[in-house]
């Protein structure tokens, strides 16, 4: 098995993704996930598309939620982290990676908490790196069953990266805004 490196994630998910979610085989809601090339200016997991957060902040799914993803160099996992504004919580871990048939495949585990009082939920995970451009990002779980998402790269990090400039340049100021 080919050792997990930071770099896989710093490098390959940077950029915009289109992603065709279906639960047990049943198409459920299409998403797009971006993420900035990570430890630049905006390094945020999953913003939506069209907004600017602030850096090191993210959104995921259709609450507002704070995300932290990072390398630790202690276990050799990359992690993500994120509460949101219901009292929940989840944590992935990336542990492992391998080369199937001339596919990358990196594999890890999670959990969350939809809302405060939920009972977490574990996962098992899997990440298949078809090319540069696509991806498939399986979850499976004993209480919900089987997850899967197919993402189709359609920015690549410096385009996002620019589009996030832009924005930020229109972007008006906190302390402007309050007049500090």
């Amino acid at each position: 098995m080919a050792e997990l490196t930071a770099d896989i994630f710093r490098d390959f998910f940077a950029g915009s993704w289109s992603g065709k979610i279906t639960r047990n085989g049943e198409f459920q809601r299409k998403i797009i996930f971006n993420w900035p090339k990570a430890f630049g200016k905006y390094s945020s997991l999953g913003t939506e598309e069209g907004t600017l957060v602030p850096p090191n902040r993210g959104a995921l799914d259709n609450t507002k939620q704070i995300a932290i993803s990072g390398w630790r160099c202690d276990v050799r996992r990359w992690g993500h982290l994120w509460h949101n504004e219901f009292g929940g919580y989840g944590e992935i871990q990336w542990t492992s990676q391998a080369e199937i048939n001339g596919i990358s495949v990196i594999y890890g585990f999670g959990h969350e908490c939809k809302q405060e009082y939920d009972d977490p939920t574990d996962h098992i995970l899997k990440c298949e790196l078809f090319d540069q451009d696509n991806f498939k990002y399986t979850v499976r779980s004993f209480r919900k069953g089987l997850l899967e998402i197919a993402f189709s790269r359609i920015r690549t990090s410096a385009e996002l990266n620019e589009l996030l400039g832009k924005q930020d340049a229109k972007a008006i100021n906190l302390d402007e805004l309050l007049g500090l």
